[in-house]
């Protein structure tokens, strides 16, 4: 259905958090309708209690169209039968947006994401016209607020900003699966994991907020041109996290 598959390449705006997912769902939603969408009425709905790793794997699973307070009931864990897998939103210049569970395991937290339609950030810079790069930029920033706001707003350990990437759970990192070139750190992190995250990012400026630390490591959303981010150290930043989360800390 379409109210829940933006057009592609996709833009996530995505975080772990180390607790209740069913928590920071509702919360990813609020942020949603804060930054100017609308309820589309969908939600991909599955009986509670079932595990699972990907959505997909839950067979059970449906699709279905509700009014505003039932909507709004499902997506705040009110239905005590059903839980929200994704819940459709429509955004002013922005078209299909959605909250929903990303890729996990079946005894790790999922991320949470809200994900739309990259536009022109989903092409290469070299090809934009003007009118794509006045879209990419503004998309850029309001996909960076997003990001700031929701992070605060689910006391989100890490997050990140990416097109057509997820974003891996802590088992994932720790085995060399890297977060994105756009990712968020909550100061809560030991110190020499956000070490390492600065060496990797070490000629990019990095945007501090009051509970995490963005590192924007590419054009549109960073004020500065940063220079390419040090992917090998950006996957020994991504291992030492997910050793980090998967460890007493």
């Amino acid at each position: 259905m379409e109210a829940l598959y933006p057009e592609p390449p996709h833009l996530t705006v995505a975080v772990w958090v180390a607790g209740d997912e069913e928590l920071a769902f509702p919360r990813a939603c609020d942020v949603a309708r804060e930054f100017g969408c609308v309820p589309s009425g969908v939600v991909e709905v599955a009986p509670r209690g079932r595990r699972f790793g990907m959505v997909q794997d839950l067979e059970d699973r449906s699709i279905v169209r509700l009014g505003g307070a039932e909507f709004e009931s499902v997506v705040r864990g009110g239905d005590p039968v059903s839980r929200a897998l994704k819940a459709g939103y429509r955004g002013k210049g922005l078209g299909t947006v959605i909250v929903e569970h990303l890729f996990g395991t079946e005894v790790e937290t999922h991320p949470v994401a809200v994900s739309l339609s990259a536009g022109a950030l989903g092409l290469p810079e070299g090809l934009w016209t003007l009118k794509d790069r006045k879209a990419a930029y503004k998309l850029a920033g309001w996909a960076s607020d997003v990001l700031r706001d929701l992070t605060s707003r689910t006391g989100a350990v890490y997050g990140s900003i990416a097109i057509e990437e997820t974003l891996p759970t802590p088992s994932a990192l720790r085995a060399s699966h890297s977060i994105s070139s756009l990712p968020f750190l909550s100061t809560k992190l030991p110190a020499v994991v956000l070490d390492k995250f600065h060496t990797a990012f070490s000629r990019t400026q990095p945007v501090a907020w009051p509970h995490g630390i963005f590192f924007p490591g590419w054009t549109p959303f960073a004020k500065d041109t940063p220079a390419a981010v040090d992917r090998t150290a950006l996957t020994a930043a991504s291992m030492s996290l997910g050793n980090t989360l998967t460890a007493p800390w």
